[in-house]
């Protein structure tokens, strides 16, 4: 269980410092920064809300309980402009953002389980928006309002045997955001809710950190911070 925390802990700190990097070298080069305002770079943080409904565990006479957790993302993104107000952006996230299952273990004690605490995910977003970072002079710049289809995939070497978790998932979100901008750079600030929808949980009728659960969805509600 340690293992693996750290093991998470280095890959998001390795991760963020890369994209903390590619971003200081852009700054340094003003042309290639106006060259590639469309590609994004953006961190933030979130807290999941995952809903878990489950069944008594007969050896101990106690339900195993679900908490939710603060957690962080990073991503790269690029906007597509569709019309006059409308923005088209595919990106690429990780997610580090583990639930935790607490089952009974006798004599008082419990023993916790992570859920899902690292995964890549590839939401495509619509945003309703008249800003573009491609126009001089930028218009004045105005709320923006978005909606998302997000595939979530999970990285299995970070997850642990039991429960066993679907790797797979579908979310929904909607967000809205603001974008600042200055001469050398744009900035976009997003409040997101994200709304899972598959059950996550697998099947494993000899293992009661599986089969004791009936259903568990993940949802997410966030902030991040996105520079162009």
């Amino acid at each position: 269980m340690k293992n693996i925390q750290v093991r998470a802990t280095l890959l998001a700190i390795v991760f963020l410092a890369c994209c903390f990097g590619s971003l200081i070298a852009a700054d340094k080069d003003s042309t290639r920064v106006r060259g590639s305002k469309d590609l994004g770079l953006y961190i933030g943080g979130a807290y999941s809300l995952g809903r878990m409904e489950s069944k008594t565990i007969e050896e101990f006479n106690v339900s195993p309980k679900l908490s939710n957790s603060v957690g962080l993302l990073a991503g790269f993104c690029y906007n597509l402009y569709i019309g006059k107000k409308s923005i088209v952006r595919p990106a690429v996230e990780a997610f580090f953002l583990p639930m935790s299952i607490e089952y009974p273990a006798g004599n008082s004690r419990t023993t916790m389980r992570k859920v899902f605490p690292m995964t890549v995910e590839f939401p495509v977003s619509w945003i309703y928006s008249s800003f573009r970072t491609k126009t001089f002079p930028r218009p004045k710049a105005k709320p923006e309002f978005g909606l998302s289809l997000r595939p979530v995939l999970a990285v299995k070497m970070l997850s642990e045997l039991q429960p066993v978790l679907r790797s797979t998932n579908i979310n929904t979100d909607v967000f809205i955001g603001y974008p600042f901008s200055n001469d050398k750079s744009v900035m976009r600030l997003e409040l997101y809710y994200s709304h899972g929808w598959n059950n996550l949980i697998g099947s494993d009728p000899d293992n009661y950190y599986t089969s004791s659960i009936t259903s568990l969805v993940r949802h997410v509600i966030g902030v991040r911070c996105m520079f162009h």
